[in-house]
């Protein structure tokens, strides 16, 4: 790691020392049945065995990620501890967490996804009038259920990347601005940022929530993640065997769609800003991590004044 970076990790972690002291907290006495006591543990040892540019990441067992930039991957251990200490759920097919020029103030959740081999290629044969209409009819399936939680149903409002399908990669992204129905038109809000890099086994999947005014810095750190991914040799979209296991989902599983089909109408969605991003408990678990985060750094801020 070239030496700017890592002397902004080093102060990074001493201005969480900082709160943690200023706090009052006593002394840490090292982490207890593999968790951390205090905050700054947590956040300190997170930057210690994170892995930044220009390295290469593992990715799980089968893929590597050549980081570039200002890109740093807080490992499957360190990424856990962190989303304990929030309070948050760790999916079950969790690899690592992806910062990048924003830190820890918007981490990207990345997960190896061991469903089996997926036919990508059959993504090529969908439009987007396609994908939206699938897409469209699978956040319309979900409303009812919301509603009965007493959650508002939702909608598309604004395209902010169109599903690009890379053929010889084998990847796809997408990115879209989405709200509860009831949201004046032109409201701003949320965005979440999703990108799927397909494998033999599986497939590695980054998604990240941010806002209208950093999708772009997130755009650029997602195409950049995608340049460097690489499966590992025989563990790769080109290895597959006709023994292998195929994934029951298939392509719109991964997609986080109940099916996939072509368009039932002809009003073209996505010449109108409109598309759904990933799977909605996705959304939810990075919506709060952001908050959380926000809450804990207003209230370091408060302890320095006092």
């Amino acid at each position: 790691m070239p030496a700017a970076k890592g002397l902004r990790l080093v102060l990074l972690a001493l201005l969480l020392l900082g709160a943690s002291r200023a706090n009052a907290a006593p002394p840490a006495q090292g982490p207890t049945n593999g968790m951390f006591q205090t905050p700054a543990q947590a956040y300190t040892e997170a930057l210690r065995q994170s892995i930044g540019a220009p390295a290469r990441a593992p990715l799980g067992p089968d893929a590597v990620v050549r980081l570039s930039d200002d890109m740093i991957v807080v490992p499957h251990d360190q990424a856990e501890r962190l989303l304990a200490l929030w309070d948050l759920p760790v999916p079950p097919d969790l690899v690592a967490l992806l910062l990048g020029p924003k830190g820890m103030d918007s981490p990207g959740i990345i997960r190896f996804v061991p469903a089996g081999f997926v036919d990508a290629n059959l993504a090529a044969t969908f439009t987007a009038d396609d994908l939206q209409s699938s897409l469209g009819d699978t956040i319309e399936h979900g409303n009812p259920a919301r509603i009965a939680e007493l959650l508002p149903a939702r909608e598309f409002r604004s395209r902010i990347r169109v599903p690009q399908y890379d053929a010889e990669a084998h990847q796809i992204s997408w990115a879209a601005l989405i709200l509860p129905t009831t949201a004046p038109l032109g409201t701003d809000g949320e965005i979440t940022f999703n990108a799927i890099g397909f494998g033999r086994h599986g497939y590695i999947s980054l998604s990240q929530a941010t806002s209208m005014q950093e999708a772009a810095d997130v755009g650029q750190t997602f195409d950049a993640f995608l340049a460097g991914l690489s499966f590992r040799s025989g563990a790769a979209y080109g290895d597959v065997q006709p023994t292998d296991k195929r994934s029951p989902e298939g392509l719109e599983g991964a997609l986080g769609m109940d099916s996939l089909h072509k368009a039932r109408n002809t009003v073209s969605f996505w010449m109108s800003d409109v598309f759904m991003p990933t799977v909605g408990g996705a959304v939810a678990l990075i919506g709060a991590l952001s908050l959380l985060i926000h809450v804990r750094r207003n209230t370091y801020k408060e302890s320095r004044r006092r």
